[in-house]
């Protein structure tokens, strides 16, 4: 993806501060006018006062969705309500995905939330770069594709993603992330960022604690801060990728207070469906080492909790897998050279190629050209990303890492020519969160920008 010169900084800074903060258009009865603009490409929050509504439910509990209609009659979203964390505020959300007029109609059990007439216009752009929700092109179904332009259309983009710092780092620090952002994609080139196992942080940001005493609820603080990285991708013309959970204690999300699928769980899918499915540019997998900590069921409930909840605005979801023998840590197995092999076949493929992306731990220095396209040729239904890091250190996975700074030029365009998007890392220094800078920072520009899509 090609990227001119442009102030995108201040852009995205005012984009955020018009939409991207929780209540920020303040709360409205249901008598008021339940009416907005927003641009496209953007999410606009209804916030709707409802005291005393909880009834012996825990606000965070307390349901409710919003189904909207395009004018043409042809489209349809649905949004599910979620609780502010403030007072009694609950929330709809809305994400502009095309031009026009959308009417919303609520359903809940709460009267003050439900039966609510709400209309939203969406207009132009003020971003031409600003990219929407992504989706599966019809005659390219292994693309990465997401909505750009003035008409909602698809255009392909293959995510060659940066590592960024986890969100504990910087969820009270926004400028922090904006520059971290700003440096990797106008002074590198890099289409998008990746987050690492947030883990903990869905109920307490920046906790690395073991996820069996988490709180129950939702922590605020860091869905507002995925929403801010979301936004300064999309405005950009990229994408964030996240992975939810991770490995172990910190991040097997059986060990949640009533296991995988128990309250806790179900609560932070139904929290990250309402909160981040009406806001474009991000993509989820589950975590990382799978195998070693997840069986076939377990992602199976995952994906078929949390797909039917995003209402229709498409987010890419999926699990990166490795085909090493399940926990005997043996390194490097088949999925590191690029084999193929059933069990990561039947776990890349449990929803429909327009939902799961295939993720696979390849290590470059074992998968070459005919092992990526054979990648290709096993998913012919859905896009593939290769989910381990492609990293630069020094004397911690010498088999498998970079050696050079230079090696990254031939690495990405291996991947991304074949429309397979990577995560990229600079680790060096043990002391910087997420990838320090490259030192030939203007040439992996270059090569970015050669990419032809």
């Amino acid at each position: 993806m090609k990227s001119g010169s442009r102030d995108i900084s201040k852009i995205s800074c005012i984009a955020w501060l018009l939409v991207g903060i929780p209540l920020a258009s303040g709360t409205l009865s249901a008598s008021a006018q339940l009416s907005k603009q927003v641009q496209l490409y953007h999410w606009v929050d209804f916030a709707i006062e409802a005291p005393g509504t909880a009834g012996g439910i825990d606000k965070w509990d307390v349901e409710g969705s919003c189904v909207w209609t395009h004018e043409s009659g042809a489209v349809r979203r649905t949004s599910l309500l979620w609780y502010s964390g403030s007072k009694d505020t609950y929330v709809y959300r809305f994400g502009g995905s095309l031009p026009g007029r959308w009417t919303g109609t609520t359903r809940s059990p709460v009267a003050a939330l439900n039966g609510l007439e709400l209309t939203v216009d969406v207009v132009p752009s003020g971003n031409p770069d600003r990219i929407g929700w992504s989706g599966q092109l019809s005659d390219e179904p292994t693309a990465w594709a997401h909505q750009k332009g003035p008409a909602g259309q698809l255009v392909k983009c293959t995510p060659i993603l940066i590592m960024m710092p986890d969100v504990g780092h910087w969820h009270d620090d926004l400028d922090r992330m904006r520059a971290y952002v700003a440096e990797f994609h106008e002074n590198h080139g890099f289409t998008g960022g990746h987050l690492s196992t947030i883990g903990r942080s869905w109920f307490e940001t920046g906790s690395t604690a073991s996820l069996r005493t988490a709180p129950a609820a939702p922590d605020v603080r860091t869905f507002a801060a995925l929403e801010a990285a979301a936004s300064e991708w999309s405005e950009r013309g990229g994408w964030l990728h996240l992975w939810m959970w991770g490995k172990g204690g910190s991040g097997d999300f059986s060990n949640l207070p009533g296991g995988y699928n128990g309250e806790h769980s179900r609560r932070i899918n139904r929290y990250l469906a309402a909160r981040l499915g009406p806001v474009p540019g991000w993509s989820l997998g589950i975590g990382w080492d799978v195998e070693f900590w997840a069986d076939e069921a377990k992602i199976k409930w995952w994906l078929d909790d949390l797909v039917p909840q995003l209402g229709g605005w498409h987010h890419w979801m999926g699990a990166r897998y490795s085909d090493s023998d399940t926990g005997q840590g043996r390194d490097p197995e088949p999925a590191n050279k690029g084999e193929y092999l059933a069990r990561g076949i039947a776990w890349n493929t449990l929803r429909p190629g327009s939902e799961q992306y295939a993720g696979w731990e390849h290590w470059a220095t074992m998968t070459n050209d005919s092992a990526i396209d054979a990648g290709l040729a096993a998913f012919a239904d859905r896009p593939m990303m290769s989910e381990d890091r492609f990293r630069r250190r020094d004397g911690v996975w010498p088999q498998k890492d970079f050696r050079s700074d230079d090696d990254i030029l031939k690495e990405i365009p291996r991947w991304a020519t074949r429309g397979v998007g990577a995560i990229y890392g600079r680790l060096l220094d043990r002391n910087v969160e997420g990838s320090q800078p490259w030192p030939n920072r203007a040439a992996i520009k270059a090569v970015i920008e050669s990419i032809d899509e």
